[in-house]
């Protein structure tokens, strides 16, 4: 068994299957012992003596502390990391290191900013035509039609509805009260890379700033490539 030095390492397993024995037992009753038999004879006398675990041979192990839970207050939830006040500090630990992947597309799910999104389409070839749109939210019991009518007095004129764009006004002809906003995107901007016009990374930033707003922090891309029609979702 190998288990690798200075990393987080979880021993997990089933009930009686030997996780305190190994942990406990074994690599912290070595590390222990080793770093006390490195110390002065006045100083061991002082330290409580482990025995030698029942292995055949241990290496590489460092000195060692163990932690056990130790229930000492009537909160049945009390564990080792609120004891040692160690739980909150490993709670941002994780939420910084940690990476969340969607459980339905099994990509990654990253916090993306604006320069994020206009790189990304730069990074696109010569003459791509780019859509950025949004999923509608609906808020305070709209319905979609009701959620359409006020995108379309603030100016918005096409939505995406099964793939395919659309003015507001024949899509509002069409749906019915009980469409879902899951049906619809709201078309933000199309563009059309161009790498030596000037205005056009400003003009990109002003459309996936819109976006990100109108969508809730959600925004997608839809572009062309290699013949076939791909999409790019990004989260703010």
């Amino acid at each position: 068994m190998a288990i690798p030095r200075r990393k987080l390492v979880v021993i997990t397993g089933l009930s009686g299957s030997g996780k305190s024995s190994l942990a406990f037992d074994t690599l912290y009753a070595d590390g222990q012992r080793r770093y006390v038999e490195s110390l002065s004879s006045y100083a061991r006398q002082f330290l409580g003596r482990m025995d030698k675990p029942d292995v055949d041979n241990i290496s590489g192990i460092s000195p060692a502390i163990a932690i056990e839970q130790k229930v000492k207050t009537r909160n049945p939830r009390s564990t080792v990391g609120t004891s040692t006040e160690v739980y909150e500090y490993l709670k941002l630990l994780f939420a910084r290191i940690g990476k969340t992947y969607s459980p339905v597309s099994g990509r990654q799910v990253k916090r993306h900013r604006v320069s994020d999104v206009t790189a990304f389409i730069l990074s696109l070839p010569e003459n791509t035509d780019v859509l950025i749109y949004a999923p509608i939210k609906t808020e305070n019991g709209r319905t979609l039609q009701q959620k359409l009518q006020v995108l379309l007095q603030q100016g918005f004129s096409r939505v995406m509805s099964r793939g395919k764009v659309q003015r507001m006004e024949e899509v509002l002809e069409k749906i019915s009260g009980k469409t879902q906003p899951k049906d619809c995107f709201l078309v933000i901007d199309r563009i059309r890379v161009l790498h030596n016009e000037s205005d056009l990374e400003a003009r990109m930033a002003d459309s996936v700033q819109t976006a990100f707003y109108e969508g809730d922090g959600y925004l997608k891309i839809s572009y062309e490539k290699e013949g076939k029609q791909q999409t790019a979702d990004f989260s703010h």
